[in-house]
């Protein structure tokens, strides 16, 4: 005996009604959303976070050699696996007390192709992961001399994060102008 066909669109039909009646969905593809990474460190009593592209490495305590006749922030130059970098005293540059070099400062070695430097700060507070636009928030006031190197602020709950952009102080005239 043969068996009739059914005709293709009623089979197709059918395929539908039986998936509809399963209740199985597509996969649906998921979005995540992009993370912004930096690093955090105190600079006095502000926190501040610079993204993971314009750091290269972070030094602990490392022996610096002073270099004479210059601005008191330049605090010397260090040698970090055979690179000889300029040390920046950065609380010392942005107008505060100068880093007191103990087992908790750190050297952060600035990603840039134009000047070898590391900055000093006085505490590091490690890696932060932030969603960049919801955790965007509104800086506040900032010290005049600190405008041009902070892009903004990030929060999470009552935390303030301000963002600084080593970029822009490695392109700053006053900071390639170390002579005293």
């Amino acid at each position: 005996m043969s068996k009739k066909q059914a005709h293709p669109l009623e089979l197709l039909a059918q395929m539908e009604r039986d998936v509809l009646a399963a209740g199985h969905s597509l996969p649906e593809e998921d979005v995540v959303a992009e993370q912004w990474v930096g690093l955090s460190y105190k600079v006095g009593d502000m926190e501040f976070v610079t993204t993971m592209e314009q750091v290269s490495e972070v030094v602990p305590g490392i022996t610096l050699a002073a270099v004479p006749r210059t601005q008191s922030w330049l605090r010397g130059i260090a040698n970090v696996r055979g690179r000889l970098l300029t040390v920046i005293d950065l609380q010392d540059y942005l107008g505060l007390e100068p880093v007191n070099i103990d087992q908790y400062s750190r050297l952060i070695v600035i990603n840039n192709e134009q000047l070898s430097c590391c900055l000093l700060v006085s505490r590091l507070q490690g890696f932060r992961h932030f969603d960049p636009v919801g955790d965007s928030c509104d800086p506040g006031e900032i010290k005049e001399e600190w405008a041009g190197y902070i892009s903004g602020a990030l929060c999470k709950g009552s935390q303030k994060w301000l963002v600084f952009d080593a970029d822009k102080l490695v392109d700053e005239k006053g900071f390639l102008n170390a002579a005293a």
